[in-house]
């Protein structure tokens, strides 16, 4: 009986490794606006930097004042999810995290926990103010008024975040060094020991 030959496994070259779909590392952030929800990529064997920022956190809502009640919540829910935190920058409007967690779930728990806890109790010491109707517009017109006109927002209307949580997987070595010198970097400018660097427009997603 003849047997067939054995196929040799075909192998890609450089040139075409190039044009296949890169795996997603990131999701959230301003990534996220205007699209459908989807899939949010993690690694339990690696590290993410995890960016939460609010339009609202200005005056007594400034998320540097909050700092003690941020400390606070962020450790209570690394304990509760065994997640451990490496570093972490608390700014005016926007936080910074690297974290690594046992497994999905806990991770989700933790984004989930984290950022609902701090917004709540940010929210409970300084309520977000109803928006005024602008004359001749859309939210003239009913219910939407008189919705608007109560002092305090609601509990549903409390939307302190102004993006879903960014997260971006950190490979270990060079980009975990990296994304830990930024978190580093930005302490420093929130403590104005150095003057603060605008960052370029696609490091900017998240916040």
């Amino acid at each position: 009986m003849k047997t067939k030959p054995k196929t040799k496994a075909r192998k890609l070259k450089p040139k075409q490794l190039e044009l296949l779909p890169k795996p997603k590392r990131e999701h959230g952030g301003s990534l996220a606006v205007k699209k459908r929800r989807s899939y949010r990529p993690m690694n339990p064997k690696l590290s993410h930097h995890i960016t939460l920022k609010s339009e609202h956190a200005v005056g007594g809502r400034c998320l540097f004042r909050h700092k003690k009640r941020i400390l606070f919540v962020m450790r209570k829910a690394s304990r509760l999810f065994q997640v451990k935190v490496y570093n972490y920058a608390i700014a005016g409007n926007h936080l910074h995290l690297l974290i690594k967690g046992p497994d999905r779930e806990s991770l989700q728990n933790f984004f989930r926990v984290f950022a609902g806890h701090t917004a709540q109790g940010i929210l409970k010491e300084c309520p977000l103010k109803p928006q005024k109707p602008q004359p001749g517009g859309a939210l003239e017109n009913g219910a939407k008024v008189r919705a608007l006109k109560k002092k305090p927002c609601q509990k549903n209307q409390r939307k302190f975040w102004s993006y879903l949580v960014y997260s971006r997987i950190v490979t270990w070595g060079r980009e975990f060094q990296a994304v830990s010198a930024y978190i580093e970097k930005n302490i420093l400018e929130t403590l104005r020991v150095i003057a603060y660097e605008p960052r370029q427009i696609q490091k900017l997603r998240s916040g």
